[in-house]
């Protein structure tokens, strides 16, 4: 985070608990020229900000608290090389040739994540084996073979395919599923060790790192841009904007603020399971996000603690173990053999949604960049998006397509987002029993 915002102080994350080592950046203490100023010490920025540094572009980055503050500390660790729109139904809304090319993409995007951990040697338990997708109904495994069929015969890929009810039961350890679809290419992380990492290694390659510096002005002085912190003044020729769920609206950035809404995941994580129950609770060890529409997700970590995530309190202002009980109740009846097993450690992040369920990057004015609204696949897309940023910044042109020249639309009732928020919150769970 690094757009100033009121946020609640929440528990510390078991990523926390067990990091490497954190990351202590001294806050902008002078004023200083750069060639392009990054806002947001998480996935995006500091994406953006390693391939500025592959280009020899100078630039900086500014983080309103500590590096991996906000959602790139506090996520599951998932990098999905899928949307949560299937793409199938991509190639009916758009064409086969965009959702070909959306497909590359969001493969890309965790191929980008892998090349980063080896090229800044990352040490963030990078694990690439796969990832599972089970369906929560018949009607989703329905659209998960629609996927694997057009993928074969459309966009010539034949590396992701489907499991049938009992396959899936075997490798997630739990019937609660209709089948599930499985790509190879799926990976997991640590993932505040790797945001962490990677702004180690970028300050060892002299990109300037500065934590404790929100940004608390942003405005156009001639051919610049004049970002002011509480220490001290950045001028640079280019911004880009990388605070995605925790951006604050200033009066460069209100357009894009009212575009998103911020919605709290929320994540709990067991103690150390025994034999028996390592056992019989995911046995394939593959990260899993399943189809419901409020996802439920889940992983093995490398402590034997399960890691299960998804909707709690959505708008995170709860921070009380009440807020984390909803999750608790889905875990058992995803491993009933887990019922009341003792949970030590419960956080929540915010995710940024826009209405298209598509993350977006583009221009606000000249010079003002962003990449926003992931929507709980940020681990992968993140960093495919700050390299198109990075050449954004180069001057380059993006290729056009739903992330970049799409409709980026404002929310209706941007005010009223909590409201609303509930209401669909209840109308999601309406929908998922009622396909169950």
């Amino acid at each position: 985070m690094s757009l100033s915002s009121n946020t609640v102080s929440h528990p510390v994350s078991y990523w926390r608990e067990t990091a490497n080592r954190k990351v202590r950046c001294p806050a902008l203490a002078n004023d200083c020229h750069v060639d392009t100023l990054v806002i947001g010490g998480g996935f995006t920025g500091l994406s953006a900000a390693r391939d500025l540094l592959e280009r020899g572009i100078d630039c900086l980055v500014v983080e309103g608290k500590d590096i991996g503050w906000g959602a790139s500390g506090r996520t599951g660790g998932f990098a999905v090389p899928r949307y949560k729109t299937n793409f199938s139904t991509l190639a009916g809304r758009f064409g086969h040739d965009v959702a070909k090319d959306l497909f590359n993409q969001v493969v890309e995007a965790v191929d980008t994540v892998a090349q980063t951990v080896a090229d800044f040697g990352i040490e963030c338990d990078f694990q690439r084996n796969g990832h599972l997708t089970p369906a929560h109904s018949e009607l989703a495994m329905e659209g998960l073979k629609a996927d694997c069929d057009w993928l074969r015969e459309v966009a010539g890929d034949e590396v992701a395919r489907t499991l049938s009810v009992g396959d899936a039961a075997e490798m997630l350890g739990t019937s609660i599923y209709k089948g599930a679809y499985l790509d190879p290419r799926g990976a997991c992380l640590h993932p505040y060790n790797y945001v962490c990492g990677l702004a180690e290694a970028l300050e060892r390659r002299g990109v300037p790192v500065h934590s404790g510096s929100p940004v608390l002005s942003l405005e156009r002085e001639g051919s610049h841009w004049l970002a002011r912190t509480p220490e001290a003044s950045v001028r640079a020729r280019c911004v880009i904007v990388a605070t995605n769920g925790y951006s604050s609206a200033l009066s460069r950035t209100d357009d894009l603020y009212k575009r998103i809404i911020p919605v709290a995941s929320s994540v709990i994580v067991t103690r150390p399971l025994n034999c028996d129950e390592r056992a019989a609770t995911l046995p394939s060890l593959l990260p899993v996000t399943d189809t419901r529409r409020l996802v439920s997700y889940f992983r093995m970590l490398p402590s034997g603690q399960l890691l299960f995530g998804g909707r709690g309190d959505i708008t995170g202002e709860r921070i009380d173990p009440g807020a984390y009980r909803i999750l608790e109740r889905q875990m058992a009846a995803t491993f009933p053999h887990l019922s009341g097993v003792e949970v030590t450690h419960r956080w929540s992040g915010m995710v940024a949604v826009t209405l298209d369920a598509f993350p977006h990057i583009g221009r606000q004015e000249e010079g003002l960049l962003y990449a926003i609204g992931y929507g709980g696949r940020g681990v992968a897309l993140t960093s495919l998006m700050g390299r198109r940023l990075a050449a954004m910044a180069a001057g380059e042109t993006l290729p056009s397509g739903p992330m970049s020249t799409g409709s980026f639309p404002p929310i209706p009732f941007h005010a009223f987002r909590r409201t609303g928020m509930r209401i669909m919150e209840q109308y999601y769970k309406i929908r998922d029993h009622l396909e169950r």
